[in-house]
């Protein structure tokens, strides 16, 4: 979600000289998207900190104190993460979502970037700790684990309903961030971070070949 906001303009630039897309748009650098991801992990441990400061009324770190040991989390987190990725890369290379992935947005916008391992290990890093820590440590305990993802899902924008293949994928996802909400609820948030990082740093990997 990080890459969403910031650099859209820098993939999909106007064709203002008449100049095919391609020739126009550049590359973002390493350094520039370890900058997107520390920001955005900051901006959501902000925020995170803001609810519980004052619509919790708890200090951030009980977000912490509930679920398994942290071994244990970190194995469930992986294990999840790994099984949601190769369920999901089944489902966008042999259904009809392979047809529509390129209509998201954030998925259209990663096969475009050329990414190095170190890349995809801090997108998905910083992604999984940022944005697990806002949506179910500090939103879900607000909201719920139903309407945390609708909201996760929304803003990620994979709630289309052109076609059959549209809406596969938006419940493939809100699947997946359901599943993120119930390894908080009964594992730890530690497990739902890892769990979303790995997923990530496999999917960024599929994506990439795949394009």
């Amino acid at each position: 979600m990080q890459l969403r906001f910031y650099f859209s303009d820098m993939i999909d630039d106007d064709n203002i000289d008449g100049q095919p897309e391609t020739t126009k748009s550049r590359q973002i650098s390493s350094r520039e998207l370890l900058f997107i991801s520390i920001l955005s992990a900051t901006a959501y441990l902000i925020l995170a900190f803001l609810i519980y400061r004052y619509l919790l009324e708890e200090p951030l770190n009980i977000a912490f104190k509930h679920g398994y040991t942290v071994s244990t989390q970190l194995i469930i987190g992986m294990l999840s993460g790994s099984a949601a990725a190769g369920i999901i890369g089944v489902i966008i290379n042999h259904t009809s979502v392979s047809e529509v992935l390129h209509d998201f947005y954030i998925v259209d916008m990663v096969s475009k970037l050329k990414l190095s391992r170190f890349d995809r290990i801090q997108l998905s890093a910083f992604a999984g700790v940022g944005e697990e820590l806002l949506f179910r440590g500090a939103i879900q305990p607000l909201l719920g684990i139903w309407v945390t993802s609708f909201i996760f899902i929304g803003i990620h924008g994979y709630f289309k309903f052109r076609s059959a293949g549209h809406m596969l994928f938006g419940l493939t996802m809100f699947a997946l961030s359901m599943l993120l909400g119930y390894l908080f609820e009964y594992s730890g948030l530690i497990a739902a971070m890892t769990a979303h990082a790995v997923y990530d740093v496999i999917m960024l990997r599929i994506v990439q070949i795949g394009k």
